[in-house]
């Protein structure tokens, strides 16, 4: 899978860009703030369908431009080709077309393009809270697989509409009962999430500590484990008695404290719960490994490596982490941002520089 063209209008920094990566690597150099993640940004709202930032809509238009924001992207697969085109007006409204024909609602988006994203910033996953352990998770299975993006949607808007209802029903007779109402349809839906999760946890490990072998020398001993309520064989009765059981501690909070919205991702290295006790250096290499991983899950499963996006990462890197690194992503298609060109990349890479918010190769 690749990337053949990007054609922007109106786009975050971008008045007007038409840039056509290559199918290996891709360097895109400038100095800080040229607008180098921007660029990035147009790839990874044309997979997920929203920026990488979790900006607002209307804040991926470019500031005093006339008219909205435009984002057509070419995608090649290996049996098939397609066109992403994202429009969106000043207001923030979003219409969404692939090969011409508009999508109503963004689950259709999932899969059409596969990317990997990973930025400085991404440390978070492992240094920040379970949020953005689960968003890790979330965001490739929901590439993975459209059921799975649907089915977390209507999962976190139960979950939504069950705190609403513990909030405004606290101390009336009915409570309990809207409750049980709710819980059918919660732990159908919680109970599958759970269990692809697991599912793709066990799948990501064996690739996961074989990067961080590769980026560690083999020092570290590296375990992934998916947290959760004690649940056994039979997830769907098990999470239903555990959220019935629930009901009092959920009433006393106002709000939901049972299910896969609560879960975490476990990172374990040498039998250190790096997620807390990790160094900068041992968590940024765990979220390189993670990432890596997730790649070579897109590779076997769909027989083609999904877009790989590395944000201004190489910096970040010494000299062995980063051969490692180059050596990972050998035969993908990948787009890498720095502000200068770095030392052991491939010589057939292919350069794009950004200078006043202009792109040249």
């Amino acid at each position: 899978m690749r990337v053949d063209r990007i054609i922007l209008k109106n786009f975050l920094s971008y008045g007007v860009a038409d840039v056509s990566p290559g199918k290996n690597i891709n360097l895109i150099t400038g100095p800080n703030a040229a607008g180098k993640t921007n660029l990035l940004d147009s790839i990874y709202l044309s997979a997920i369908g929203r920026g990488s930032r979790n900006q607002k809509d209307k804040d991926l238009v470019k500031w005093e431009s006339n008219g909205g924001a435009e984002v057509t992207i070419l995608v090649q697969k290996k049996y098939s080709k397609h066109i992403i085109q994202i429009k969106i007006d000043p207001e923030g409204t979003k219409r969404i077309t692939i090969d011409g024909i508009p999508i109503s609602r963004i689950g259709e988006l999932m899969g059409v393009l596969n990317i990997v994203f990973f930025s400085p910033n991404e440390i978070s996953l492992i240094k920040d809270g379970p949020s953005e352990r689960r968003r890790f998770l979330d965001i490739s299975l929901c590439q993975q697989s459209r059921t799975y993006f649907y089915t977390l949607q209507r999962y976190l808007k139960l979950i939504e509409q069950r705190n609403t209802v513990i909030k405004n029903y606290r101390g009336k007779p009915s409570l309990n009962s809207l409750l049980d109402v709710l819980t059918s349809d919660l732990v159908k839906c919680g109970a599958f999430i759970i269990q692809e999760r697991k599912k793709f946890i066990e799948e990501l490990t064996p690739y996961a500590i074989e990067a961080h072998q590769k980026l560690t020398d083999a020092k570290e001993e590296f375990v992934l484990s998916y947290e959760t309520e004690p649940i056994h064989n039979d997830i769907a009765k098990d999470l239903e008695n555990l959220i019935k059981e629930a009901y009092e501690k959920d009433i006393e909070l106002g709000y939901s404290t049972i299910g896969p919205h609560r879960d975490d991702l476990k990172v374990m290295a040498d039998g250190i719960d790096i997620r807390r006790f990790g160094s900068q250096g041992q968590q940024r290499t765990a979220v390189l490994s993670l990432k890596l991983a997730e790649a070579e899950i897109f590779a076997t499963r769909y027989s083609e490596a999904p877009v790989l996006l590395l944000d201004d990462v190489l910096s970040e890197l010494d000299p062995d982490r980063k051969k490692a690194l180059f050596d990972s992503i050998a035969g993908k298609q990948c787009v890498i941002t720095d502000t200068s060109i770095p030392e052991g990349i491939d010589p057939k890479t292919k350069i794009f520089r950004i200078k006043d918010r202009a792109v040249t190769s």
